[in-house]
Formats: structure tokens, C-alpha cells, sequence
């Protein structure tokens, strides 16, 4: 089995769906902070997954993916008011999870009998995006306060900080030729981009699996306020007996929030690029 993902974007405007739905919908239009729409520049990463025709060496036309992907979602976003001019999003929350998982519904019927959807990935911008994959809830209506499929939602950060890597059960020549420039004595920094997803039920008043002003603060007060413009080898306590590798940076990053994620939303990787060409994930041990 071979997956292939094909990326496409659009632009449309929205407007958030507040958080409490107390109010009758005549009520909200006229209400005095009614949410301003906006618009954002979406990315789309379908993934398809199928076997290799012997004839062809390929699992399908990638022009025919792009049909259907055009008709089916981006001819009918694009350029648009999703909220206004989105039948199906009339009175329904537009965020990514919502977005993602109306896609795959729309999507799963209409691709060529060689492929299956495997993933549907929805970047509204560079820090927020949303992923379904196969087995998860495959239209709004399944989405409910007692819905035990889960979606993705992942939000991205950026820290600067410092480190030193050099270890004590080594010798200083052994710390050389293992870290190299990293064993410098004064050490070095990096502007380390950190992307922290989470798992869960989509809320079906907000649309979100988190609301992400929630995330912003759990992540700020426990990751980037607390690492940011330090160094690791002697600002951050938890670091104090480690070899601080972006390795284990992302595995304690996976710890300090582990148990903050507020239930039933749950952390379901923390991936952390230290460089264009480093980058690390955990998922935990499960």
C-alpha cells in the first residue's frame, strides 16, 4: 500500500462561532460584539492511499485528484464567505476540525475506486491546523459531546533558547568528538519551532477540540515563558542532571504537559523543529 498527498489551497473568509450558543441565532446577528469575519489562505493535504498498477507504476492520476479535489471543495470555498455562502456551514461552526472532517464526507464518496482517503489535512494559517484520518467521524452530525472519535488539532509556538551538549559520563575527548560545535563550552542557540497537537472529540457548540485561547496558555506558561531567552543548562531546573538534546527537550516538553490538557481533549504528539534539517517528535510511549 503506497500513500500519496496532493496540496491545493484556496482563500475564503469566516467568521468564529462563539463558544456559548445560549442566544437564538436572531439574537447573535444583532448583538453588539458579533464576531468580524476574516479571511485566511487556507492549505489542503489530501493523502490517498492505494496499491501500484504494474501497468502504469502509479496508484492513480494525479490529474484526477486534482478534479475532484478543485470540484468537490475548492471551487466551493474559494474566494467565498464559508459561513454565508456555504450551505452546509450555515449555523454550523467554520474552524479546521469542522472544515476537515466536511471535506473527507465529501471526498470519501467521490474518489476513483482504486484509491481510499486516508488523511485530510487543513492549514488556516502557518501556527493552526486541523487533520482527520481514516476511522475518525466522517460528517458533522457525528459530532457530540458523547462522540468517542477523535480528531486532530495541532497549534505552533517558537521559543529561543540555548544549550550545551555534553555529558558527564563522557570525557571532554569523547564529548568533543560525539557533540562536536555542540560541546562548545559557552554553547549555542537555536529558535526552536514547536508544534503541539491534541487529540480528542470535536466539541459540538465550538466546532474545536480545544478552544485555543485554552492551549495558548497552558503551552505559554508551561513551555515558552519558561524556556524562552533561558539556557537550558543552568536557567531550567528539570534540565539540571540531563544532557539537554532536543531529543529529550521534546520528551520533557511531552511530560510538563501531559497532565495539563484539559479532559476529554488529550496530548497526542509535541514535535519540535531545532533546524531546518533537525527535527524531533514524541508521541509517548503508548
Amino acid at each position: 500500500m503506497i500513500k500519496m498527498t496532493r496540496r491545493m489551497s484556496f482563500s475564503a473568509g469566516k467568521v468564529d462561532w462563539p463558544d456559548d450558543r445560549s442566544s437564538s441565532e436572531e439574537e447573535a446577528t444583532v448583538r453588539q460584539d458579533a464576531p468580524q469575519a476574516y479571511g485566511h489562505n487556507y492549505v489542503l493535504d489530501v493523502t490517498v492511499s492505494g496499491e501500484i498498477d504494474p501497468r502504469t507504476g502509479i496508484i492513480v492520476n494525479i490529474k484526477e485528484i486534482d478534479r475532484i479535489v478543485r470540484e468537490q471543495v475548492v471551487n466551493r470555498f474559494d474566494r467565498k464567505s464559508i459561513h454565508i455562502q456555504a450551505p452546509e456551514f450555515c449555523g454550523r461552526p467554520v474552524t479546521p476540525e469542522s472544515l476537515a472532517i466536511w471535506i473527507a464526507e465529501r471526498l470519501q464518496t467521490s474518489l476513483p475506486p482504486e484509491v481510499d482517503l486516508s488523511a485530510v489535512r487543513i492549514e488556516e494559517t502557518p501556527q493552526v491546523a486541523a487533520e482527520w484520518v481514516a476511522g475518525q467521524p466522517m460528517n458533522m452530525e457525528e459530532i457530540s459531546p458523547s462522540n468517542t472519535q477523535r480528531m486532530r488539532s495541532t497549534r505552533v509556538y517558537e521559543f529561543a533558547a540555548s544549550h550545551r551538549l555534553h555529558s558527564e559520563h563522557l570525557s571532554d575527548a569523547e564529548n568533543a568528538e560525539l557533540f562536536g560545535k555542540c560541546n562548545y563550552a559557552n554553547g549555542h542557540g537555536h529558535n526552536y519551532i514547536l508544534e503541539i497537537t491534541v487529540e480528542g472529540p470535536i466539541d459540538s457548540r465550538s466546532g474545536r477540540v480545544i478552544h485555543p485561547d485554552t492551549l495558548d496558555e497552558i503551552v505559554n506558561r508551561e513551555v515558552v515563558e519558561r524556556y524562552d531567552h533561558r539556557h537550558f543548562n543552568y536557567d531550567i531546573p528539570e534540565f539540571k542532571d540531563l544532557v539537554p538534546s532536543t531529543e529529550l527537550v521534546t520528551k520533557v516538553i511531552w511530560e510538563r504537559l501531559v497532565g495539563e490538557i484539559p479532559p476529554p481533549a488529550r496530548l497526542a504528539g509535541v514535535l519540535i523543529r531545532e533546524t531546518a534539517r533537525n527535527i524531533f517528535e514524541y508521541r509517548g510511549e503508548a
